[in-house]
């Protein structure tokens, strides 16, 4: 990492962009209407710096653009925050603990049962882990170095966690989902209209050993949640849960798999880039073409409140937990 860190992080996007360009990958806005799903989110990624990719990649402040647009009631219930693993050393659970400022750092706590050892050495590594620069993402540049302790969601049968709606949007409009089963055992996907109709294709993971699933009941709602979110905004995928009596917002991504997804067949990278026709914002600074945006990760002792968007008229302010301790 220290020798990653003689180029800036400005220099490192431009050299990946460069070294794209070379390998003869579109990312250009004259070649936009060519250009597949993942040369899209590449150019998005490295070209880009619209301010609200910041809300999406900070939990706390995607948890308010969230509560804003559907209600707190739409999210994991929020039980903690920490700044150190230890804060958490004595909560029992059920819940689950993440990190604020990157994907796929989680572990879970059962039932009266506290985090092992293990457990708390591997959340306190979270806290020294820099997301922007490991997947060279700017919007994390600005995520606090945060623990949070949210409630366990548990599926209609038990399942923890339960199956994962990832809801792909163009300007709002949904056009593929993404079910996610297993994602800590036996991980499965399958890709489905949204009427629906399953989508002969696969991306990564293995199909589920049967992909006639009925259609959820809570279908037309997690639609609705997906649509108002992602509208105004080129392209989002909005993670939801469908808990039976409940659907649950779990996060907005705004780069999946860093714009490296391989799906098979690739005509399907070609078709959703065809779907993506608004184009994102363009907010240039010198260098890699986009504005300056906060720099570097940081831990914040002070926890500042989010920056959300204008409250709708009549809507409240919500508190937020304290320390994991309380």
């Amino acid at each position: 990492m220290a020798q990653r860190r003689m180029l800036s992080f400005d220099a490192l996007l431009r050299l990946e962009w460069v070294s794209r360009r070379l390998l003869g990958q579109s990312l250009s806005l004259a070649a936009w209407d060519r250009m597949t799903f993942n040369d899209k989110l590449a150019y998005r990624r490295l070209r880009v710096r619209d301010p609200a990719y910041q809300i999406f990649c900070d939990k706390l402040r995607m948890r308010d653009y969230v509560a804003e647009r559907l209600g707190a009631e739409n999210l994991p219930q929020l039980l903690a925050v920490g700044e150190r693993a230890s804060e958490f050393r004595a909560r029992k659970g059920p819940y689950v603990l993440k990190a604020n400022h990157g994907s796929g750092m989680v572990t879970f706590v059962t039932e009266a049962q506290v985090l092992s050892e293990d457990q708390l050495r591997e959340a306190e590594s979270w806290l020294a882990t820099d997301y922007a620069w490991g997947q060279l993402e700017w919007g994390y540049q600005g995520a606090r170095r945060l623990l949070l302790a949210e409630e366990l969601l548990r599926g209609q049968d038990g399942s923890t966690p339960p199956p994962d709606f990832k809801l792909f949007t163009f300007d709002g409009q949904v056009v593929m989902i993404e079910v996610h089963t297993g994602r800590f055992t036996d991980h499965r996907v399958m890709m489905r209209r949204p009427d629906w109709t399953l989508i002969e294709a696969r991306w990564v993971y293995r199909l589920p050993d049967r992909t006639d699933w009925p259609r959820p009941p809570n279908l037309d709602r997690m639609l609705d949640f997906a649509s108002h979110l992602g509208r105004g905004i080129d392209f989002l995928r909005v993670d939801l849960y469908e808990l039976g009596d409940r659907v649950v917002v779990g996060e907005l991504t705004t780069c999946p798999a860093a714009g490296d997804d391989k799906f098979d067949p690739q005509t399907l990278d070609a078709s959703l880039g065809r779907m993506w026709r608004r184009r994102p914002r363009q907010l240039r600074s010198p260098g890699v073409g986009a504005v300056t945006g906060s720099g570097g990760s940081s831990r914040s002792s002070a926890r500042p409140s989010a920056a959300t968007p204008e409250r709708p008229a009549g809507s409240r302010s919500r508190r937020r937990p304290g320390p994991a301790a309380r």
